[in-house]
């Protein structure tokens, strides 16, 4: 980064490709605060059910909702179907931090990770949740999975297949208890006669006009482009650095990761895929093709952010859903910062193991201190317009996209 950090940068266009417009009233802002007003009574009366907030008929809402540095992030059309990426910590783990006492008496505990999701999806106006996509199966991505389908009625699974993680048959008992293998077998159970499907790389789902399509699965990637020719990818002459750290745990590089199309939107979304998964996806051809949207891998943590998948998709929008000492670590803060093409960088936390790295305040939902448990609003438009609002300030910003070239 030069010494610069990214506070002090110019908000400006650096590509032909998108310029970026700051609302800070508008519909899209108007929107935001109803449903910011919305989550907030949900979750002060007990997750009540809720009105939805206007949509416009060609916007998909995107909320990645703030689980503490697991991975939550919900999908709604405007006809009011919906899909959840993953489902945060299970109760008791992965909680924010409390505010202070009042009176002399000790804060409540916060909310689950599963509340919170409960909280989004009935602020959005659902009474159910048609597919939950489980990317894989650690503790911060399923672990709220059971008291979900306990609280909010939930339609269909969609997974990656059996858990490819086995502890040694040496590992103490206590290691178990939230080990994949444990985890998988608490998924399977509580998905009950549900219907479930395995998404292998290349298949697709489609629910109204959005088209999920299965990027890397299992380990596998797909045998042609799923967009574009196939054109080289970035760096990919390059070796890969050395001392690139452990992938952490055989499920991250088995994750389910996808591509959602919205008109001519595209938001990546790769789960906990790893360096090496990340490198075959666009090395030696592009197999994603160009994508408007990035949800961070792996949270932003190193042993992601591949710079040869950062250079290659080109996201306008970075959004990291991380934690406040979890994820958005400083190599990979430092690379999309530098990264001419990202207009946007939005965290879900303040990281405050890299505290001169991290956005600018107005892009970080939550700042470092008590947590108040703001999501992201984003809002895709068909025209490839993606525009992002932080509740916590209100403020829109809008990137626009241009004819690809």
């Amino acid at each position: 980064m030069c010494g610069r950090r990214w506070h002090d940068r110019p908000f400006r266009a650096r590509s032909r490709r998108y310029h970026a417009i700051r609302r800070d009233d508008g519909r899209d802002a108007i929107s935001m605060k109803h449903f910011t007003l919305r989550l907030a009574a949900a979750l002060a009366v007990g997750l009540a059910p809720l009105p939805a907030p206007a949509a416009s008929p060609d916007q998909l809402r995107i909320i990645p909702i703030d689980v503490e540095g697991g991975a939550a992030t919900l999908f709604v059309t405007p006809q009011g179907h919906s899909l959840l990426i993953d489902t945060g910590f299970p109760a008791g783990l992965g909680g924010g931090k409390p505010g202070p006492a009042a009176g002399g008496v000790a804060p409540p505990p916060t909310s689950t990770s599963a509340q919170r999701i409960v909280a989004a999806a009935k602020a959005a106006g659902l009474s159910r949740i048609d597919h939950v996509l489980i990317s894989h199966y650690h503790l911060d991505h399923i672990g709220g999975l059971r008291e979900l389908v306990g609280a909010f009625p939930v339609g269909a699974f969609i997974d990656h297949g059996p858990n490819r993680e086995m502890l040694p048959e040496a590992a103490p008992e206590r290691a178990r208890t939230y080990a994949p293998e444990t985890k998988y077998r608490d998924y399977l159970a509580a998905i009950g006669n549900r219907p479930r499907r395995v998404m292998k790389p290349g298949d697709t789902l489609k629910m109204d006009d959005m088209l999920i399509t299965a990027v890397n699965s299992d380990g596998q990637i797909p045998a042609r482009p799923i967009f574009g020719k196939g054109a080289p990818g970035a760096g990919c002459a390059r070796p890969n650095p050395p001392g690139v750290p452990d992938i952490g745990g055989e499920e991250n590089p088995r994750s389910l990761g996808i591509v959602a199309s919205w008109g001519k939107a595209r938001i990546l979304s790769l789960g906990d895929t790893t360096w090496e998964m990340e490198n075959k996806l666009v090395c030696p051809r592009n197999l994603i093709g160009p994508v408007d949207m990035m949800m961070a891998n792996n949270h932003g943590s190193a042993n992601s952010g591949n710079p040869n998948l950062l250079n290659t998709v080109k996201p306008t929008v970075f959004v990291f859903n991380n934690g406040p000492t979890k994820g958005a670590d400083e190599a990979t803060l430092a690379n999309v910062a530098a990264a001419p093409f990202v207009k946007g960088m939005w965290q879900l936390h303040f990281a405050t193991r890299s505290p001169a790295s991290n956005a600018p305040a107005d892009q970080i939902a939550n700042l470092d201190g008590p947590d108040s448990i703001y999501p992201l609003q984003i809002v895709a438009s068909k025209d490839g317009t993606i525009a992002v609002t932080n509740p916590r300030t209100g403020a829109t910003i809008t990137y626009r996209q241009s004819p690809r070239h």
